[in-house]
């Protein structure tokens, strides 16, 4: 083309000699002719006066004279020649059509004063065109060699903001054959012509910028030309670099498509900030430079061969299907995938990598070292396939999920050192069915959805804050070592699994429809109320729901093949079924509620807390078929069951027995092989109601543990109201039963009350009872026998069985002869006391009335030989030893101790020799008793020793004594007291109660002396009695009643007695004696009620008393005085005493 355009232009030497007559008469009158166009100078300026336009050239062409020039044509001028120039200047020429102005040629057939056709503007070497915005310069004839603008030389510039156009040739030409001519088409400029917009005669270079429209192909010459392209500009045909080196820059910050092909341009550039796209193919360049903004390719490239490279500002854009096979990406390559693509070519550089668009693209690179670069990788959007870890880069290259999806086409592990973060938009990864391993941990703080099917490894400590979704496949945290964790909530809809080999804590909450699995060796610990719906799976190590606080649950299934633990501080149901191979172990201290039939065939361990198999509702629940363990200060119970064997060494609650039900109705738990008990069975319920069976089908051994069970302590039998333990098999070892009993007691019935069922054999000795069982006034013991051999009952007998007693010693098969028929009723021990005590403290008040002679001497012997008649005061100190029986069971043994304080007032002396006198005294005394019970030896656990009393009594009182001459006397005594009774019985329960006695006494007495000798004897009678009243109390165990006793005792007897046996010296007096007396109660004392149980003593009512007394008086002012007696009963149940007193008189 350049060479058809040269020959088009060529015009022969004789052909300008010809013209030059005329081209001189024409520069002539050019320069005086038209007023439009003035020309001062070097300079002419066209305006819009008349003529206008004006048709004449402006120029002479291609001499010297036409350097320099400077040409406007202003705004409303037109400059519109025929077919010739419109303006043809040389050098260094300025050339100006301002904004409406207008500069035309209709070129025919005109050679032109440059002999290159008629163009309407021309210039040689250096000058500058400027087309205004709205200017125009027009090549409207028909001539093809007649361009709009046609630079003759090099080193010229167009800048154009308005209309250069050809109808019927290049817009402008170039007839340089070196240099560079310049071209700046702007925003507002249009470059128009009907085929190419630009042609050229030699191999002269062309800067082309172009901002505005280019109507028409754009086809260089043969020099090394550079085309500029800013966004917004346009081209409508293509773009030919023609010869030699060519460049292409695409500029701006706006947004451009550049459409068709363009070829021959080597190297092409994309600049500025803006975005470009090439819609067509490139061919030609070798070297393609993204340096800034976006290069966007959408034709297709694959065969493309030269070097494209990507600067830190630049981002090269395309599909799959589009970018070139190698790109040196030291900026962004981003993959705008809206469709499936797969690339294989290369990325290298320390650039980085994007993949956005809705489609899959696939990076496959098929050199050995993959992908190259070192930016690192984002998926913004879409999918980005790899194979392997090189497909997305070096390994220090990050990982940056920004909306996207990485996906697996192969199983792959992400180089650890690669770091992978998930942006606020949030971040999938599918693993298509493959295995990817992440060994780093994710950061950021988006969300991570684990799609497809196949295996998603987080071997890393995960950071991102988003939460996490499995919505297909398996998440597996940890890769059976130490690391692998994430942080947040998981929505599970697929499977959700933990392999690590050390202890790991996860705190976030699982819900979805997927399931949760255990598949590490080690253990983890679940602390949040997860929600999944599709059930867990334990292959292998621990899962811990609960870090011992309140917090940490699932709902649905288990498949246990490892071990399930419970670890909460709280209460606690857990519904689903526990199936498999594996164990459960109860480990917190709360209570975990088990209320389904759970299969697994594993270990059960209660470590601590409780352990719940089914509550009211869920009789059905049990544990797992394998043996369970329960530790010291664990639980274990409900209303459901344990099939297998059970080591007790802690407790075995039964239904309500457990804290957790309380309250609740009775019910059975049910142990379906062995049960070895060191601890507590707790049958008894919380709250106290009976009906709890524990029910063991296999044999029972128990190594020293407890059974506590609830009964209503009745007659038993049919009415038997009482937690049971029922043995299917055999019992053995020893056990001790705890009774809690409530009821008022009574005397059982046949049998008695059934504890222990046992159906095979049970050891002699088996059971005994923990503590004594006392109800009301009854005591229960154990026995083992009745209408079965092997059980064992508690009844309110005194049977000759050894065994089952109150305390530890074992049991022993019945005798043959043991009929808990006719046996004795067994009371509890502390009724001996409570019913022999009234007696004492009767007969403690009447030992202080005494006799007269006994509390203040023989006043009236000694005043005989010496006269005073004077006031006295006197002390005596007295001890009394009693054993008496209060029925044919019950007896006492009491120490009595007193010490009696008097004054005596001498009222009357009469003349005759006989006295009045009168008195006041105080009373201190203490007893200390002991009681026992002879039928409880009957049975070999028990002795007959009952309990114990001690007594505190005070007591004020007053008398009055007349003593007639003959030594008669006639003696009033009356006295209240006061009674502290501190009960003890033999197994350390005590009482205390209060009491008020008041008692008078009557007594006379006449000496008589036995013939002549120095003997006399005085008979005596004597009435006393006693109020006694004892309020009513309770102890541990039952009410006790008060007493209230009317005693009326009567004494017949004599003294014998030598008076007044004087020293030589008639300064001492002593009279001895002898008693013998008979003593008579004539009422019954009163009754006592303990419970519901009366009881009414009956001791003896007749007995003899005999006793020893001396009176001796020292000096004139002191006597002293001493007595012994001893008493027997005469009939009736037993009384023995012996009572020891001395006492010393003062008178003044």
């Amino acid at each position: 083309m350049a060479s058809d355009a040269k020959s088009r232009h060529a015009k022969p030497a004789a052909y300008a000699i010809l013209l030059f007559p005329f081209l001189v008469f024409q520069a002539a009158c050019m320069s005086t002719a038209h007023a439009a166009c003035t020309t001062t100078g070097q300079s002419t300026i066209c305006d819009s006066s008349a003529p206008n336009p004006t048709t004449s050239t402006i120029g002479n062409g291609n001499v010297a004279s036409e350097d320099n020039r400077t040409v406007t044509v202003q705004n409303g001028s037109s400059v519109a020649v025929g077919d010739e120039n419109a303006i043809s200047v040389r050098d260094n020429a300025n050339v100006t059509v301002q904004s409406g102005g207008t500069v035309s040629a209709t070129g025919v057939s005109s050679s032109g004063l440059y002999g290159t056709g008629a163009d309407t503007i021309e210039f040689a070497n250096n000058g500058q065109l400027t087309v205004q915005q709205n200017g125009q310069v027009l090549s409207l004839g028909t001539e093809t060699s007649a361009e709009a603008v046609n630079l003759e030389g090099s080193g010229n510039t167009i800048v154009n903001d308005g209309l250069i156009r050809a109808d019927h040739a290049a817009a402008i030409w170039f007839q340089n054959l070196s240099g560079t001519n310049t071209i700046i088409n702007n925003a507002t400029g249009v470059i128009q012509a009907p085929g190419d917009v630009i042609g050229a005669s030699g191999n002269g270079a062309v800067d082309f910028t172009n901002r505005g429209q280019v109507i028409g192909n754009l086809v260089f010459a043969g020099g090394d030309d550079t085309l500029r392209l800013y966004t917004g500009s346009t081209i409508t045909g293509n773009m030919d670099g023609g010869g030699g080196t060519n460049t292409v820059y695409l500029n701006g910050t706006g947004t451009a498509s550049l459409p068709g092909n363009f070829t021959n341009f080597q190297t092409l550039y994309k600049a500025d900030s803006g975005t470009w796209s090439l819609t067509g193919t490139i061919t030609g360049v070798t070297r393609a430079e993204v340096q800034g903004g976006t290069l966007a390719l959408t034709g297709n490239n694959s065969n493309y061969t030269g070097t494209v490279i990507v600067d830190p500002a630049g981002t090269l854009q395309a599909r799959a299907q589009s970018l070139p096979p190698s790109v040196l990406d030291n900026g962004l390559v981003r993959f705008a995938q809206p469709d499936a693509g797969t690339y294989t070519g290369a990325l290298s550089g320390t650039g980085a990598v994007e993949k956005t668009g809705q489609g899959t693209l696939t990076l496959a690179p098929s050199g050995a070292n993959g992908n190259t670069y070192s930016g690192g990788t984002t998926i913004s959007q879409g999918t980005l396939a790899i194979g392997a870890d090189a497909a997305i880069g070096a390994a220090s290259g990050a990982l940056v999920l920004n909306g996207g999806t990485l996906q697996a086409n192969q199983n792959l592990s992400l180089a650890p050192t690669r770091a992978v973060s998930i942006t606020s938009a949030n971040g999938t990864i599918d693993t298509q069915g493959f295995t990817i391993q992440l060994g780093q941990g994710i950061s950021g703080a988006g969300a991570l959805t684990k799609a497809g099917s196949g295996t998603l490894v987080l071997s890393g400590a995960n950071t991102y804050t988003g939460g996490t979704t499995v919505s297909a496949g398996t998440l597996q945290l940890g890769n059976g070592g130490t690391s692998g964790s994430i942080v947040g909530n998981v929505t599970d809809n697929s499977t959700l699994a933990f392999d690590r080999s050390d202890a790991t804590l996860f705190s976030g909450t699982v819900s979805g429809s997927g399931s949760l699995a255990q598949t590490g060796s080690g253990t983890t610990v679940l602390s949040a109320a997860n929600a999944y719906t599709g059930g867990t799976t334990i292959s292998a190590g621990t899962l811990q729901l609960g870090n011992g606080g309140t917090s940490g649950s699932i709902v649905g299934n288990v498949s246990d093949n490892g071990t399930l633990v419970f670890d909460r501080s709280d209460a606690t149901t857990f519904s689903g079924t526990v199936s498999g191979s594996g164990a459960l172990v109860q480990a917190g201290s709360g209570t975990t509620v088990l209320d389904a039939a759970n299969t697994y065939s594993g270990t059960t361990t209660v470590s601590a807390g409780a352990l719940a198999v089914g509550d009211s509702a869920h009789a059905s629940a049990s544990l797992g078929t394998g043996a369970t363990q329960v530790a010291a200060g664990a639980t274990l119970g409900g209303y459901g069951s344990a099939p297998g064997s059970v080591i007790n060494l802690g407790t075995l609650a039964v239904a309500s027995a457990m804290p957790a039900f309380a309250g609740n109705t009775s019910g059975t738990f049910t142990i379906g092989g062995d049960l070895s008990n060191t601890g507590l069975l707790q049958v008894g319920a919380v709250a106290g109601q009976t009906g709890n069976t524990l029910n063991v089908r296999g044999n029972y051994v128990g190594a020293s543990g407890t059974l506590a069970i609830n009964t209503v302590l009745n007659q038993g039998g049919a009415a038997t109201q009482t937690d049971t333990l029922v043995i299917g098999g055999n019992a053995s070892g020893t056990t001790g039963i705890q009774v809690q009993g409530t009821g008022s007691g009574a005397q059982t019935v046949g049998d008695g009350i059934r504890v222990v069922q046992v159906g095979g054999t049970s050891a002699s000795g088996a059971f005994h009872l923990a503590s004594p069982v006392q109800a009301g006034a009854y005591q229960y013991l154990l026995y083992q026998g009745g209408a079965t051999p092997s059980d064992w009952y508690l009844r309110s007998k005194l049977l000759a069985q050894p065994g089952g007693g109150s305390g530890s010693t074992p049991g022993s098969s019945s005798p043959a002869n043991s009929d808990p028929a006719t046996a004795p009723t067994a009371y509890r021990p502390a009724v001996v006391g409570y019913s022999l005590t009234p007696l004492l403290n009767a007969d403690y008040g009447f030992s202080i009335l005494s006799r007269l002679h006994e509390r203040v001497g023989d006043i009236a012997a000694i005043e005989r030989a010496q006269p005073a008649h004077r006031d006295g005061v006197w002390a005596r100190v007295a001890g009394q030893n009693l054993t008496m029986n209060g029925n044919d069971r019950f007896s006492a043994q009491a120490r009595t101790y007193f010490a009696q304080f008097g004054k005596d007032w001498t009222l009357a002396h009469d003349d005759a020799g006989g006295s009045t006198h009168t008195g006041a005294m105080v009373t201190l005394g203490t007893a200390s008793s002991t009681f026992d019970d002879s039928q409880r030896a009957i049975n070999a656990a028990l002795t007959s020793r009952a309990g114990s009393l001690t007594m505190q009594a005070q007591s004020i009182g007053g008398y009055w004594t007349r003593y007639l001459p003959d030594g008669t006397y006639f003696d009033g005594v009356a006295q209240l007291t006061h009674y502290h009774d501190k009960y003890s019985d033999v197994y350390g329960g005590g009482a205390t109660q209060n009491g008020l006695g008041a008692g008078v006494s009557a007594e006379a007495g006449k000496p008589l002396r036995l013939g002549v000798s120095s003997l006399a004897i005085e008979p005596q009678m004597q009435l006393l009695y006693q109020y006694v009243h004892l309020n009513p109390f309770s102890d541990s165990v039952s009410a006790v009643s008060g007493n209230t006793s009317n005693e009326l005792r009567g004494r017949i007897g004599f003294r014998l007695f030598r008076p007044n046996l004087s020293n030589d010296a008639k300064t001492g007096y002593l009279t001895p004696y002898f008693t013998a007396d008979i003593l008579r109660d004539f009422i019954s004392p009163g009754q006592v009620v303990v419970g519901d149980t009366s009881f009414a003593e009956s001791p003896a009512k007749t007995w003899y008393e005999l006793g020893v007394g001396a009176t001796a008086s020292m000096g004139k002012a002191s006597m002293l005085y001493v007595n012994l007696k001893y008493t027997h009963n005469l009939g009736g149940e037993r009384r023995r005493s012996v009572f020891g007193q001395v006492g010393y008189r003062y008178s003044w």
